[in-house]
């Protein structure tokens, strides 16, 4: 369990983009998951509208619970608008995302940080442009 005084994440921008990296645990299982989800949760709620790249570079372990709680987090950033993502994730969580059929309901991906970050900005952008032009369509 992370320590109290310590969040389990380290949260920065990136253009639109918030990165959430998982920092003081390997492991999301039952005595992290909660303060996880809480406290992913609590950023979004404060933050609408963020679209947040879950770093899982450290995360070596992920429990059934923590599936849970990534439901949740998403959840919350679709009520306000944002989206969710999660990058650098390890062979073996990767795995847990395709039996469970997660990867179907997340946008999970193995590759480094920095290639998320290019790929979900540009996803960003092209989906403001999009609602840029429903409006404008509208308008007429």
């Amino acid at each position: 369990m992370a320590d109290n005084n310590e969040s389990l994440l380290q949260y920065e921008m990136s253009g639109d983009i918030t990165i959430g990296t998982i920092h003081n645990v390997s492991m999301l299982d039952g005595s992290t998951v909660t303060e996880f989800g809480i406290e992913v949760v609590g950023y979004v709620e404060e933050h609408k509208g963020t679209h947040m790249l879950l770093n899982f570079k450290q995360v070596k372990y992920l429990s059934s619970a923590a599936l849970t709680e990534l439901i949740r987090i998403n959840d919350a950033l679709k009520q306000g608008n944002g989206s969710l993502k999660v990058c650098n994730v390890s062979s073996d969580i990767y795995k847990v995302f395709k039996i469970t059929n997660f990867d179907k309901l997340f946008d999970i991906h193995q590759e480094d940080l920095d290639s998320c970050i290019k790929r979900f900005q540009r996803a960003v952008e092209l989906s403001r442009e999009e609602d840029e032009w429903e409006n404008k369509s509208k308008k007429r």
